[in-house]
């Protein structure tokens, strides 16, 4: 009786050691699953960042097609990358995809919901496509952000789309709040200039504009908003003026153009 009780002792003991083994030939397998898959997303992860970094390059060498197909590589090799998809988004915007640009645009803020410099440039689009409470509702939400470094140009953008929308004294406030920010914005102080003026305040339509043109001498577009309200308050000779500094400074431009056009009526 006391040997079987022993064999019987002995095979449990050897079932449990047997189970050991496998948990720790399991453990082992799983850490070595585990850590090559991370070794492997490390790797994509860091090709998609060159992918990106040359995509980007091309695109700033005015090569948007060449650079979007490097981008599109990155976001395949990094999905869970916002920033990428991000820069895909911006591509797609530029080049008037903007279905397909709305589509990366969402991707990137499904990942990462509090990126701001997204909800601005995703405002951006919907004001190219005319939908102005989804753009202030794009731009409220980048501004709000507490960690947007220049929240100053979704001010300037939520103000842009106040104005599309008829709501001009909401636009000259996000203009001032833009400006409370960064003092020297220069085409914050014409978009002012321009709401100042669409109110009937010219004398600070005047000034906002020359503001713009102190910050950014060689800005073009403050000279011709300048010259447009000279001719409303009739000063023709300060009208010209502005309107040849436009054509010196803007040369081979539609706003030449309209500079030119606009001179040949006061001649």
């Amino acid at each position: 009786m006391d040997q079987e009780r022993l064999c019987e002792h002995s095979g449990l003991n050897d079932s449990v050691a047997a189970r050991i083994q496998w948990g720790i030939l399991a453990g082992l397998f799983f850490c070595l699953f585990f850590f090559g898959c991370s070794a492997n997303k490390q790797l994509n992860a860091n090709k998609a960042r060159a992918e990106a970094a040359l995509g980007i390059s091309l695109i700033q060498e005015n090569q948007p097609r060449a650079g979007l197909r490097h981008l599109l590589q990155a976001a395949q090799l990094d999905p869970d990358n916002a920033r990428i998809q991000a820069e895909v988004a911006l591509v797609y915007r530029d080049l008037k995809q903007y279905p397909l640009s709305l589509k990366y645009f969402q991707k990137a803020l499904a990942l990462e919901p509090d990126f701001p410099e997204a909800w601005n440039n995703l405002g951006t689009l919907y004001l190219i496509l005319k939908k102005w409470d989804k753009a202030i509702a794009c731009f409220k939400r980048a501004a709000e952000t507490l960690t947007y470094k220049t929240p100053h140009f979704a001010y300037n953008n939520l103000g842009r789309a106040y104005f599309h929308a008829g709501e001009y004294q909401k636009a000259i406030e996000s203009y001032r709040e833009a400006l409370s920010l960064a003092p020297d914005y220069s085409l914050c102080w014409d978009n002012l200039g321009v709401a100042y003026e669409a109110t009937g305040k010219w004398d600070k339509a005047k000034k906002a504009f020359e503001k713009a043109i102190h910050y950014a001498p060689g800005f073009a577009t403050p000279h011709y908003h300048l010259a447009q309200l000279y001719l409303k308050k009739e000063q023709v000779k300060k009208a010209q003026k502005e309107l040849e500094e436009t054509i010196r400074l803007a040369p081979d431009t539609p706003l030449a153009d309209r500079a030119k056009a606009l001179l040949d009526t006061i001649h």
